[in-house]
């Protein structure tokens, strides 16, 4: 009876971690051991060889070679496999025993693990079936092992602020000296500076896509592409790469522009599940100045905020109105809608409150845009000169000898207000059971428990930023007074626009009797500095 001729396919797989064991485990020198091996033996003939599987992790069997094996085995093209060992073909504990024990033989297929002393047609198969179980463990157990080394050190590294992502944030590349830290992209930042500086300039973010398509900017995708970084990506959608609102926007929310590097966010459950999923906040790892910023916090807090805000009308020129999302009316707290009016061949800009609008719940108030730019203006002048005095008045107290001037009490005005959030809290507890004892009706319950928690909200801000301010000046009295340069830097305005705004104001509240409230930026901080003055002021006295 003739032999039996076996049509053979070779099967050959690398990782990352086998890489780092050198040639022994390289795809060509598999090849080479299964080679060698049906050299040997006559009843086994070379049909395919399944090497594409470079740089796949062995725990999970959806791999490209791999799949193509099994069709081939499927069709009839081959009926025995040959790798050089067991880890090759699996290192997950369970498909191997299902492919070895149920999948192969159900097709007819014979495989052979050269370095293991596996042929599932040897005699001796029988008694490797309970051996094999635990070779399979073993290799499971190994890339468990391998996994939970990678996923501490990445974890540490993360820690430690050090860059572990496989490309460079746009505005950014990887230093040349240590990969795993961000150096500025001096093209890339260049235009990542212009889209904040348009956005805050009135530019909606379509409109933003728009010039940068105009003049040609290459997308963050295109980018790379250019420097010759390799990649694949599921945000491409043509050929030629536009920017789009959601490419804009995703720059103008990252945190990484303010030299804060935030890992840590996706990942997989285990070594076997390698589905990508998000992970709670609580889980990111966040490091702040890891790298140089693109972006000042006061810039990046400033468009935070509008991105929160309606902000949809533009004028003929496709730019924000120069009031857009900063108009509220003081009764309501709704927004105001402009409105133009024709008189003849004249033409005048109103603001309503959108509620009156709306349901008529509210007054019908409503203020001219040239007065509103008068009185905003006139307050924005009056607020920088006000600060400006104020700071050349604690300079001055700073100069004095330690003993003639109070040192600023952050750790008290912290105090402060936490204990008044306390109280709001308390406050905020209490109102169901004003609800239910029937003391408020429903509405007053909602209304009164967003104004608890907007005041919360508030505080909780300014303590952030009390904390932060009292880092920065903990050797150097008042601090650098941040607050101060975003003043100072429009000292000498001749007229009201965009940028004044974004930077100064807060929000600008018109009430029925025409009244205008612009509530300012840094009303803590210049509150505190106020008290600084006084308290100094009441001491010398």
């Amino acid at each position: 009876m003739p032999e039996k001729i076996y049509r053979t396919g070779i099967y050959a797989r690398l990782s990352r971690e086998d890489n780092e064991n050198g040639e022994s485990n390289s795809i060509t020198s598999q090849k080479a051991i299964c080679m060698e091996y049906i050299s040997r033996h006559s009843d086994l003939e070379l049909v395919e060889v399944y090497d594409e599987d470079d740089g796949y992790t062995g725990t999970n069997m959806d791999r490209p070679g791999f799949q193509r094996m099994l069709a081939d085995m499927r069709s009839g093209k081959i009926d025995c496999a040959i790798s050089k060992d067991l880890s090759r073909f699996s290192r997950n504990y369970i498909d191997a025993g299902n492919y070895l024990e149920k999948v192969f033989p159900s097709l007819g297929i014979r495989y052979i693990a050269v370095n293991d002393c596996y042929d599932s047609l040897a005699p001796g198969s029988a008694s490797d079936a309970i051996t094999l179980p635990f070779k399979n463990l073993v290799n499971d157990i190994y890339c468990r092992d391998i996994s939970v080394k990678i996923r501490t050190n990445l974890e540490v590294k993360r820690r430690k602020g050090e860059y572990v992502g496989s490309f460079a944030p746009y505005g950014y590349i990887k230093s040349a000296e240590d990969k795993n830290r961000l150096v500025i992209d001096d093209d890339a930042a260049e235009v990542v500076t212009m889209i904040f500086g348009m956005f805050k300039d009135g530019f909606p973010i379509l409109r933003i896509a728009e010039r940068l398509n105009q003049s040609g900017v290459p997308t963050p995708m295109e980018h790379k592409r250019l420097q010759g970084v390799k990649f694949q990506t599921a945000f491409r959608r043509s050929e030629l790469p536009q920017w789009e609102y959601n490419t804009v926007a995703r720059i103008l929310k990252n945190e990484v522009y303010l030299g804060v590097l935030t890992q840590g966010k996706r990942g997989t459950p285990n070594h076997k599940v390698h589905d990508i999923r998000p992970k709670d906040e609580s889980e990111w790892i966040r490091v702040e100045a890891t790298h140089e910023a693109l972006v000042s916090y006061a810039d990046f807090l400033a468009v935070a905020e509008l991105l929160q805000r309606d902000m949809r009308a533009t004028d003929a020129q496709g730019q924000h109105y120069l009031f857009s999302g900063f108009l509220y009316c003081g009764d309501c707290g709704q927004g105001m809608v402009r409105r133009t009016i024709t008189r003849g061949s004249k033409k005048y800009v109103y603001y309503n409150c959108s509620k009156n609008r709306k349901t008529h719940s509210c007054t019908p108030h409503s203020i001219s845009e040239a007065k509103l730019r008068e009185v905003v203006f006139h307050a924005v002048h009056d607020q920088i000169e006000t600060v400006m005095h104020l700071d050349e008045v604690m300079a001055y107290l700073e100069r004095l000898p330690m003993e003639d001037r109070r040192v600023f009490n952050y750790e008290a005005q912290i105090t402060r207000l936490e204990e008044e959030i306390e109280q709001y809290k308390k406050r905020k507890l209490r109102l169901y059971e004003d609800l239910a004892d029937g003391i408020i009706t429903k509405t007053e319950y909602t209304d009164f428990r967003n104004a608890y928690n907007k005041v919360i909200e508030d505080k909780t801000d300014a303590v952030q930023r009390m904390k932060k301010e009292q880092n920065q000046a903990a050797a150097s009295g008042m601090g650098n007074r941040a607050w101060v340069q975003a003043f100072s830097q429009y000292q000498n305005i001749e007229e009201l626009d965009r940028r004044v705004l974004v930077a100064l104001v807060d929000r600008i509240l018109v009430y029925d009797n025409k009244a205008v409230e612009i509530q300012f930026k840094y009303r803590d901080e210049y509150a505190y500095a106020a008290e600084y003055v006084e308290l100094c002021g009441r001491q010398a006295g």
